[in-house]
């Protein structure tokens, strides 16, 4: 009964130690965008979210990463609405100008900055 009793409690702590490293721990970051295109209007929205990655390339469980984002290119094209970097969420709108706007996105959890383009799109009759 001893010797089961060990086994089981050096199988949890492996169980545990597989858990941290596969699951918990962070490995990189994803970025998901809920559109790909805005278009030249004042309602045109888009929402970028930063998402940090665990070795089985998921959302890693009970995790969250901040980012910072910096408007490069097209900055006079679109309004930001939320920039919360704690959160590493930005939300931006269209001010009714057609165009190319990119985005560079540095984050805690990756080695190099992330860079993102999407094009302003003209309204169509």
């Amino acid at each position: 009964m001893k010797v089961l009793s060990i086994y089981l409690l050096i199988f949890l702590l492996l169980l545990l130690l597989a858990g941290y490293y596969f699951l918990y721990n962070i490995y990189g970051v994803e970025i998901k965008k809920s559109a790909n295109n805005l278009y030249a209007d004042f309602d045109s929205e888009i929402t970028i979210k930063i998402y940090p990655i665990n070795a089985l390339g998921k959302k890693a469980w009970f995790r969250k990463t901040s980012a910072s984002f910096e408007i490069v290119e097209g900055s006079d094209l679109i309004s930001v609405l939320e920039n919360n970097s704690d959160e590493g969420i930005i939300r931006i709108r269209a001010n009714g100008k057609t165009g190319l706007v990119g985005i560079k996105i540095k984050s805690v959890h990756s080695l190099f900055p992330e860079y993102i383009e999407f094009e302003i799109l003209p309204l169509t009759a």
